[in-house]
Order: structure tokens, then C-alpha cells, then sequence
């Protein structure tokens, strides 16, 4: 049985946990009252919480975004953070990807948007095959809030959701980083 490895199942197995400890402490108040007990379902319960465990941590042994040294997980809280890390990176990969789609229009911005396919590409490789530092500088590049690469993101894919001051924020943080060309081309609409 696979699973998404998501943040979401990670957080299911945790919830999954907690009603296993709650039932068991019901088993053990029954059986310190001397109560009849069916332990039959706790078992089962059990059981299927170790299988998930196995599952999940199989899976993430040969997850591509996790550096060598993040893949052999087997506790719960590891496997949650490996699952929030995985469903981050990616967030970050699909974000580079939307960046590596952006063209201009007009043929004297050809050379600044080379200059961006080539530094998206330089953060592209750390992130999908760099140690766990790299991966965590790669993170940093794109999703800060100063990151130039989400300004770019941010302005292409929902501009009209922007305040007017991280409107002129990323304007700015896009001119410094990329370039007047990029900048232009992009808030007046020559590159989507």
C-alpha cells in the first residue's frame, strides 16, 4: 500500500497515533478495573500504525527530493518532517518551473531572460540534488519573503493580488536582482 507523502498524511498518522495511545489507556483502565477487554482490535490498531510507519519510511528511502542523509527516518516526528520538507520543495520546484516559463516578448530583453533561465537552473540543482544544506540555502533563495525569485512569482502569476507596497517591493527586489529588462518586461507585460 502506497501513500502520498504529504504533510497531510503525516499529520493523519500523528492523529492516528494519538487515538492508539487514547485507546490504549482505555485497555488499561478496563483491565485495571477488571473489566472483560477485547484485545483483539487493540492489536489490529497497533498492527496497522507500524504498517503505516514501515510504509511511510520505505517511501521516503527513495524519495528524489530528500538529500541521502534525510532518508533512513523511522520515527514519527521524522517521518512528519520529512513529509512538510517534501511538500515544501516542491512548492519551490513548481515555482522555478513556472519561472522557467516566462519569455518576453520583445527581442532586447532576449539576453536578461537567458541570464534568468540560467539562474533559475542554478537553483534548480541544489534544491533536487544538493546536500541537506544546499537544499535548505535553495529554499531560503525562493520562498523568502526577500527572495527575488518569489518577487518574480508573485508579480507574473498574481500581481493584481498585491498591496501596492510589496508591488513596489518586488519591483524593486526584481530590478536589483535581475535587472531593469526583467522588471520592465514583466510589469508592463511584454513577459508572461
Amino acid at each position: 500500500m502506497s501513500q502520498e507523502l504529504t504533510p497531510q498524511t503525516a499529520e493523519n498518522l500523528q492523529q492516528r497515533i494519538h487515538d492508539l495511545a487514547g485507546l490504549m489507556s482505555r485497555v488499561a483502565e478496563s483491565l485495571h478495573q477488571g473489566d472483560p477487554v477485547e484485545l483483539q482490535h487493540l492489536s489490529d490498531e497497533i498492527n496497522a500504525v507500524q504498517h503505516i510507519v514501515r510504509t511511510l519510511s520505505r517511501q521516503l528511502e527513495d524519495h528524489p527530493l530528500l538529500a541521502d542523509s534525510e532518508r533512513h527516518v523511522n520515527r514519527v516526528g521524522e517521518i512528519i518532517e520529512s513529509c512538510k520538507k517534501i511538500n515544501m520543495r516542491q512548492e519551490a520546484i513548481d515555482q522555478l518551473k513556472r519561472l522557467q516559463l516566462i519569455k518576453s516578448f520583445d527581442q532586447n530583453d532576449h539576453e536578461a531572460f537567458e541570464q534568468l533561465q540560467s539562474r533559475i537552473a542554478a537553483v534548480l540543482h541544489p534544491l533536487t540534488n544538493g546536500s541537506v544544506e544546499q537544499r535548505r540555502e535553495a529554499m531560503e533563495s525562493i520562498m523568502d519573503r526577500q527572495s527575488a525569485f518569489r518577487a518574480l512569482y508573485e508579480m507574473v502569476n498574481r500581481p493584481e493580488e498585491l498591496s501596492d507596497d510589496r508591488w513596489l517591493e518586488a519591483q524593486k527586489i526584481i530590478t536589483e536582482t535581475f535587472g531593469r529588462n526583467v522588471a520592465m518586461a514583466v510589469i508592463r507585460g511584454r513577459a508572461r
